[in-house]
């Protein structure tokens, strides 16, 4: 365990050309920046060189301002290096890419992309940052990858900036993902679910109770103008029966038509069980102004609550379908994480650049810490999760007092009973 300590300079070698430019080499900076991401109890510039004293808040403020590494280039070398972990796994054909917004409370107006809107860390408009996010998952390894600043440019939407994101991971670095799954934010824009299936790609799409299906084949028709009837006679094409909101769908369902299911195990060796129902329907699709076949599944937990998904998933059973629909709870896990143990929302900084720097070195301790897990796992047969790892760090740098041993017999209580339970609950939960 003690040679964590050794490993993770190591790790920052292996991205050293991503922080080297014709005249500077701030690869030693970033070694300090991301220590202080795991290891401080504030991950900002000030406090961080004030605990490490490996450096000076001047010179850490401005490798995450004006330093000229490219921030795209750690993003896509991560993006790369997690896939490749999946690969050597074998975990590529549970693969997924989850679009996903993070909001943080911001005060003032002169950050980039501050304004009123909707934050999901407090659940209400207020001043806020919100950034679109992709992680890449398989099973229940998960690490954010992509990231770009809202609210920069007006013609330029949230929606717009999934889809930059979703084409760059698939199309720009090839990630063979076997689907992409998203909340229902994005999945209400009918336009971007009809360029995936266009492209052929696979999606899981939460979309809201009151979006409008058809459950028949319709026709689009100009309507006649009726007898009497004031204004001008329409001349666009519209659907020749009525559509009905998938909540009203869902009511008229008896029990025969539903399925109960355990989707995966969970944490604590709990089970994710609930009602499923799935059926082919139609939507409109924007893009050719036509109908488009597309599969609805609805599904009920215990406690009542009930979500909507419209899926392009040819082939896949209605067990697979709900399980890949359960996938987005990952990157909600990878945002609670990101800002509890390395100070996601805790940069001071204004800049967009600044902004894109310091997700992009999260991503980057996201990525040793999956590594990290591995490693343990597969020299010492032991499950971590990411606190595991990084209070492990911590004893080891000496900035807890709790010892090795301590923390490895609290570790060990935590492990399954069963040894053959350790590789479902590490990767596939399934």
């Amino acid at each position: 365990m003690r040679l964590i300590r050794s490993r993770l300079p190591k790790f920052i070698s292996r991205f050293q050309n991503l922080f080297t430019s014709l005249t500077r080499n701030v690869s030693s900076t970033a070694r300090i920046y991301l220590k202080g991401l795991f290891l401080c109890r504030r991950r900002n510039c000030q406090v961080m060189a004030e605990e490490l004293q490996e450096s000076n808040g001047q010179r850490l403020h401005h490798f995450i301002t004006h330093s000229r590494w490219s921030f795209q280039s750690v993003m896509d070398v991560v993006t790369l290096q997690f896939w490749q972990m999946l690969e050597r796994l074998g975990l590529t054909s549970d693969s997924c890419l989850i679009i996903d917004e993070c909001g943080n409370p911001k005060k003032g107006r002169h950050s980039a992309g501050v304004k009123r809107q909707y934050c999901g860390q407090l659940g209400k408009t207020e001043n806020s940052q919100v950034g679109v996010f992709g992680a890449l998952c398989a099973g229940s390894l998960v690490n954010l990858v992509q990231a770009r600043l809202s609210g920069i440019q007006k013609e330029v939407s949230k929606i717009d900036q999934a889809a930059e994101i979703i084409a760059h991971v698939i199309k720009g670095l090839k990630i063979k993902v076997r689907w992409v799954c998203f909340d229902a934010f994005y999945g209400r824009d009918m336009a971007l679910l009809a360029d995936l299936i266009k492209n052929e790609i696979e999606f899981v799409a939460d979309v809201p109770d009151n979006l409008q299906v058809w459950l028949e084949p319709f026709q689009m028709r100009v309507p006649a103008k009726k007898k009497g009837a004031r204004g001008r006679q329409c001349k666009n094409p519209k659907p020749n029966l009525a559509g009905t909101s998938i909540k009203k769908y869902a009511g008229s369902l008896t029990q025969r038509d539903w399925k109960y299911i355990t989707v995966r195990h969970q944490s604590g060796g709990k089970k994710l069980q609930a009602w499923f129902h799935r059926r082919d329907v139609y939507m409109l699709n924007p893009l050719t102004n036509r109908r488009q076949l597309i599969t609805l599944l609805i599904r009920e937990d215990k406690d009542g609550t009930v979500k909507y998904s419209f899926c392009h998933c040819p082939g896949a059973s209605l067990k697979e379908s709900a399980y890949r629909q359960g996938k987005r709870y990952f990157v909600e896990k990878s945002f609670r994480e990101g800002k509890k143990e390395l100070g996601l929302n805790e940069y001071q900084t204004r800049s967009e650049e600044s902004w894109h720097k310091h997700m992009s070195m999260i991503m980057l301790g996201q990525l040793f810490l999956n590594e990290e897990k591995i490693v343990f796992y597969e020299q010492e047969k032991i499950w971590m999760t990411t606190q595991d790892v990084i209070q492990i760090l911590k004893s080891v740098m000496e900035f807890v007092k709790r010892s090795i041993e301590d923390l490895l017999d609290y570790i060990l209580t935590k492990q399954p009973p069963d040894k053959r339970l350790i590789k479902k609950t590490l990767f596939l939960r399934i």
